[in-house]
């Protein structure tokens, strides 16, 4: 299997049928018991997971440990595999606590008070942790990262009233609440001992074979082949890829319920990207508080480089409808957890408003998605009409609006600024930029929303956490979009 930069791995889910439901949900509770049970037995291993060390991550399990239950080979190398990789996740994460353990002080807590509780003071977490990504040379995930894992060590002052000595003191051992298990270990589709799968691309179906117990625990394979219905988009890259090890998984609905599916997962050539020297058009974007996003095209000025030229005019997504939906939603599940909160802990309803509760995240979550993907359509559209081979946009995928969230439209603005939507399309539109051959570029959010490009003139008003007010003219990606020029063209979608 080819690897590195040039290549992009595409997963899709598949659901199984209801025949091999029950089969596939046992092995998922087999293996989710096994994959817990060496989790916690390398736990006091963390350390080891610290080396440097490429390669599979279940060479470097069963280095360390046995299976808990054996009951194969391949079928623990796939179990140890899974585990490993959250090993190696949560040793990165300690790597982080070590740089960020020096700068935690009293300071990033906020005291308690007659009329608010104890919370973290996030204007000084901000500014302590900007302060330590200067002496850094890390990317904007570093930075996600670093204020994930210092709000989650001022969490435990919260709690236990001191700060954390030791990543293991605040960070429980991360046991899987639901099934899932990684193929990765077995050897291949056609010759694993675990699974077996095959594609079939003019039938456009799959057939898989996989190792289970029974109900009374004897591990066997399936008698038939299970026969997948592939999706046209997933021939399609079949067709210019080549299959990777799929990874199996259950689903939890609201109501309980469980399905198990298939990731089948696709590896494909990314398109070559322009070269830096040949980049004459940029797609720029900014995020906004009355709007959700703006952009701009810009060519490159050659008498004044610091000065680009805008050709477009200024694209604004405005989702209005959609924010009226979720907001509704929100405030739904405020009062279903304000109703359960008045229950007594043993009380039968509290089920139903937890049913509900779930239910409604759900819709949430869908809705994020969707409107993650639109987003990042929108943009790619826009670019691809200008002809624009460069992507950049300010990354505030950890912003925390903080203050004036005073009333419900307060409250409400100060939450949608703060959710994980703007993640969302970050992601979503870094990966489809590289599928399309458009380079992506973010930057930070430093300085770039308080001067208009025009006329170099700070502008007022007010700010949330680093965000653009509503009449602000925008930031460095986009640096040629002026007050004037918005309110002269203002084209929504």
């Amino acid at each position: 299997m080819r690897s590195g930069h040039d290549q992009q791995p595409l997963s899709y889910a598949i659901r199984l049928p209801d025949e091999a439901q029950e089969d596939a949900l046992r092995l998922l509770d087999a293996s989710r018991s096994v994959v817990n049970a060496a989790l916690i037995e390398l736990w006091p291993k963390l350390d080891d997971f610290l080396q440097e060390r490429r390669g599979p991550a279940w060479k470097h399990v069963v280095d360390l440990i046995d299976s808990p239950d054996p009951h194969g080979n391949r079928q623990w190398r796939c179990e140890a595999e899974t585990a490993g990789r959250i090993m190696r996740g949560q040793a990165e994460r300690k790597l982080v606590f070590a740089l960020i353990q020096p700068i935690l002080s009293h300071g990033f807590i906020r005291p308690k008070t007659e009329k608010r509780p104890a919370g973290k003071a996030r204007r000084t977490i901000k500014e302590a942790i900007e302060a330590l990504q200067q002496t850094l040379e890390e990317d904007d995930t570093a930075f996600i990262t670093l204020q994930n894992v210092v709000e989650q060590a001022c969490n435990h002052f919260l709690v236990q009233g001191a700060f954390p000595q030791k990543y293991e003191d605040m960070q429980a051992i991360p046991l899987l609440k639901v099934g899932m298990l990684t193929y990765a270990g077995d050897d291949g589709g056609f010759r694993g001992q675990s699974y077996r799968l095959s594609f079939d691309v003019q039938a456009a179906t799959a057939s898989l074979l996989f190792r289970f117990p029974d109900k009374q625990g004897r591990w066997q394979w399936s008698k038939e082949p299970v026969t997948l219905t592939l999706p046209a988009c997933v021939i399609e890259r079949l067709k210019e890829g080549a299959s990777m090890a799929p990874t199996l998984r259950e689903l939890v609905k609201a109501d309980g319920s469980r399905i198990a599916v298939l990731d089948v997962i696709v590896q494909v050539p990314q398109t070559p990207l322009a070269d830096w020297k040949t980049v004459e058009r940029v797609l720029g974007f900014d995020w906004g508080v009355k709007g959700l996003i703006t952009a701009v095209v810009l060519r490159a000025n050659q008498a004044e480089p610091d000065h680009p030229v805008q050709l477009s005019r200024p694209l604004f997504l405005d989702t209005g409808g959609m924010d009226g939906h979720q907001a509704r939603t929100r405030r739904q599940i405020d009062e279903l957890q304000a109703a359960r909160a008045q229950l007594a802990p043993n009380d039968p309803k509290r089920a139903f408003y937890e049913q509900e509760i779930t239910r409604c995240w759900r819709l949430y979550e869908a809705r994020n998605q969707e409107l993650a993907h639109l987003a990042a359509n929108v943009l790619l559209l826009f670019a691809s009409v200008w002809g624009c081979s460069l992507i950049s946009g300010e990354s505030l995928t950890t912003l925390k609006a903080t203050g004036r969230g005073k009333g419900v439209r307060g409250k409400w603005r100060n939450w949608r600024n703060t959710t994980t939507i703007r993640a969302d399309i970050w992601h979503i539109l870094r990966y489809k930029s590289h599928l399309l051959g458009l380079r992506f570029r973010s930057e930070r959010p430093r300085g770039t929303s308080h001067t208009c490009p025009r006329c170099v003139t700070p502008v007022r008003g007010h700010h949330l956490s680093g965000e653009q007010s509503p009449t602000s003219s925008g930031n460095g990606s986009m640096s040629n979009v002026s007050l004037a020029s918005e309110r002269r063209a203002r084209t929504r979608v």
